[in-house]
């Protein structure tokens, strides 16, 4: 294209010079003219062609200020995208099946094929969300290191400034998205709204009761019981019994106006016979006065003469005080103990089992959402798996429970958008939570979930139609290079399906010692021929999933696929996570 654009210009300028000696030289304006169009065509297309390739080869355009995210009113931004179709599906098979891919060292710099993104490079545009659609939820896939965290991050940015409740849930702890989240805060005018709620950080985080929320007091026992996972066989029968004896010292809690915290259902499991005497007392203070045995049998022959009420909460605790002999008891309940420890001893008392009493600040979902908080949940998985995971687990659990709330009672939430951001979702994430997925839109929130395949969810719930479900409840679904084969085929079935052109080409040589009708033996005759065929193929095919460069993906929003990347951001400058860590330590 550059020869061309050279070749016109210097053709036009020789027929201007030469137009005296020329037959037709009066019209060499006309040829002027004429070639300095064609080459403007020619050079237009060699620059657009150069700005593509240093894009794709140095990547300095693919850098982005965060003050030149562009705006658009009530929607989000997701990247620089162009709609996939079927001649960019059409023009990757043909360089696939030609052997056309870029240098080997330019997809390790980059970690894929640049070639998908230039493919329609220069037609792409940004991609927008509208907010109203962001409540139909989004999933985004992919494997480490691949930029689910960045796209979490570009999202955030937007929703902060727009004033929207944010909640980010993050079980491990990307300490660039926490400085990033404080910065923000501070810029767009919101430093007073930033909450941390951090397990391996207690000095800087605010406390929260994970069973704060509910409509019914059986809620917090499925609650509780709901980081474990689904039980089988003879550990059933166990699941069984621990559900009944807390939700035996849940019940009695609630009718007595005790607050219901982690520490304090450990407290009453261990000793079931405490929360009796404790519960007499408040009733019954005589009773109060005696000891085990004797308030057991006063109460129940005031029960029967009349005397006082009969009470199925008092009942129930009681027939696991009464019935079963101590060894028996704990041994039923010795593997719940364990886990409820992990989420009451130490500092985790004081940061998830508040007291009233308590001098930290006490965050609730309903100061989170009334007051337009933005809330970072840091839950330290590192530092222990199976306590952050219960503790996100029973978060979700609570703030379900909060939706559902909000949802009946509270005629103005609509006017204040919760967008809740959770990574590593697969750990998090139980059965009863996907109840949220399909009612929570009617409350105006909007639900993003992180996590690297679609199969670590059916790990979880053990079930193939638990994953359907979460994927077609997601409007938009977000897709970075997977190196998992299923899960870059589980998405090409997502896209679907399109009637591609096939381009088949052949050549036949004859010599003349065949049949080419020839006498001399150096003639020959060549034949070549080219065909079109249609066939059905994959939109988006599998490898091409798998060969995503850093920072790319592919989305299907609404039933259109887009092939889109993100801009790389500039580093926060804010130290609020270093800080953090030097005053832990």
């Amino acid at each position: 294209m550059l020869a061309l654009f050279l070749g016109l210009n210097g053709f036009g300028v020789l027929l201007t010079v030469e137009a005296p000696t020329l037959p037709y030289g009066r019209l060499a304006p006309w040829f002027l003219a004429g070639s300095l169009a064609l080459a403007v065509g020619m050079g237009s297309r060699w620059l657009q062609a150069h700005l593509v390739a240093r894009a794709l080869l140095t990547g300095a355009i693919l850098r982005l200020s965060p003050s030149a995210i562009p705006r658009r009113r009530d929607h989000t931004f997701l990247g620089f995208a162009f709609l996939w179709q079927r001649d960019h599906a059409e023009r990757l098979y043909y360089c696939v099946a030609r052997g056309i891919e870029p240098p080997e060292e330019q997809q390790a710099r980059f970690g894929g094929n640049t070639l998908l993104h230039g493919l329609g490079m220069t037609s792409e545009k940004p991609l927008f969300i509208s907010d109203q659609r962001r409540t139909h939820h989004t999933l985004v896939l992919g494997s480490p290191g691949e930029g689910k965290t960045r796209f979490l991050e570009l999202a955030i940015r937007q929703l902060i400034g727009k004033g929207d409740v944010v909640v980010i849930v993050d079980p491990k702890g990307d300490k660039r998205l926490i400085n990033t989240v404080k910065q923000v805060c501070e810029e767009s005018g919101r430093g007073d709204a930033f909450r941390l709620v951090a397990l391996p950080w207690p000095m800087a985080s605010c406390a929260y009761n994970p069973l704060s929320n509910f409509s019914v007091p059986s809620e917090i026992t499925d609650r509780i019981m709901g980081i474990f996972p689904p039980a089988t066989g003879e550990a059933e029968s166990f699941r069984g019994y621990q559900w009944g004896a807390t939700n035996a010292v849940v019940q009695v809690l609630y009718m007595c106006g005790i607050p219901i915290t982690i520490h304090r259902v450990l407290r009453y499991l261990r000793k079931p016979g405490q929360l009796f005497m404790e519960a007499m007392e408040r009733r019954v203070p005589e009773l109060g006065r005696l000891d085990l045995q004797a308030a057991v049998n006063r109460y129940r022959s005031m029960v029967q003469s009349g005397a006082l009420p009969k009470s199925k909460e008092f009942d129930d605790l009681l027939h696991y005080i009464t019935e079963y002999k101590p060894d028996h008891y704990h041994k039923m309940v010795a593997s719940l103990l364990p886990q409820l420890e992990r989420l009451a001893a130490g500092v985790k008392e004081d940061l998830l089992s508040p007291e009233p009493e308590s001098t930290r600040r006490l965050l609730t979902w309903e100061a989170i959402d009334r007051q337009q908080l933005v809330v970072y949940f840091y839950l330290g998985s590192l530092h222990g798996e199976e306590s952050a995971n219960a503790v996100g687990k029973m978060l979700l659990l609570d703030f379900e429970a909060y939706v559902a709330c909000r949802y009946s009672y509270d005629p103005d939430g609509r006017n204040r958008r919760i967008s809740l951001f959770v990574d590593e979702a697969h750990h998090l994430v139980s059965r009863t939570f996907l109840h949220i997925l399909a009612e929570a839109r009617g409350a105006d929130v909007a639900v993003t979930l992180s996590t690297q395949t679609t199969a670590q969810f059916e790990q979880v719930f053990g079930s193939r139609a638990a994953v359907d479900e979460i994927v077609t409840q997601h409007f938009l679904a977000v897709q970075f290079q997977s190196r998992n084969p299923r899960e870059c085929k589980d998405f090409a079935d997502l896209a679907g399906q399109r009637e591609m052109r096939v381009i088949g080409e052949s050549h036949r040589y004859e010599p003349a010692f065949f049949s080419s009708g020839f006498r001399n033996v150096e003639d020959f005759r060549a034949q070549f021929t080219q065909n079109i065929t249609y066939r059905e193929a994959a939109l988006v095919p599998p490898w091409a999933i798998a060969q995503l460069p850093t920072f790319h993906y592919f989305a299907r929003l609404g039933g259109r696929i887009y092939k889109a990347r993100i801009p790389l951001l500039d580093e926060p400058t804010c130290t609020y996570a270093a800080d953090l860590q030097r005053g832990a330590a």
